[in-house]
């Protein structure tokens, strides 16, 4: 027979669950130091463009409409099928192209001739038709801008443009 007494029951459960242990210390370290990492690097890829949403081939370009009149607007697909976008004839004539994609969380953005502004009815989102930028609401940047080209009295999308470049042509 032992000369130690049987460990209290509390003790024994400390003992069994230090035993059982699969992290130590120093293993959680390294998880820590390996996760941070990764998202520097993460983050560090995003900043500089690493990931960009999708690229458009270069010289891609799509029929949109005919004959469009001043105050009037009509919705397109660009730069993919899977993207919405909007054309809009201002009153004083100037063509403008937008994605209907709201910049807030992705809701449709609508024109609303009657207010001479792009909305985006989920959370009151207001963009000025004129260069996109959000007036009111949550969005948190301006709509992405759809080039467009006249000729004659067809209209075309032949690129999109980011931070004020133009991404295709």
């Amino acid at each position: 027979m032992s000369d130690r007494p049987d460990p209290s029951p509390a003790q024994a459960l400390l003992d069994r669950i230090r035993e059982d242990a699969l992290v130590t210390r120093r293993d959680y370290l390294r998880i820590l130091v390996t996760v941070s990492g990764g998202l520097l690097v993460g983050t560090v890829a995003v900043a500089a463009g690493i990931f960009r949403r999708r690229d458009v081939d270069p010289g891609t370009e799509r029929f949109v409409a005919r004959g469009l009149e001043p105050g009037r607007a009509v919705a397109f697909r660009y730069p993919t099928e899977d993207d919405p976008a909007i054309a809009i004839r201002l009153s004083d004539g100037v063509l403008v192209g937008y994605s209907a994609v709201c910049t807030h969380l992705s809701c449709a953005v609508l024109w609303r001739a009657e207010h001479g502004s792009l909305e985006c009815p989920c959370h009151d989102g207001v963009f000025d038709p004129r260069d996109g930028d959000a007036l009111a609401g949550p969005p948190p940047r301006p709509l992405p801008r759809i080039v467009l080209e006249e000729r004659g009295d067809e209209i075309y999308a032949i690129g999109t443009t980011e931070g004020g470049t133009r991404a295709a042509s």
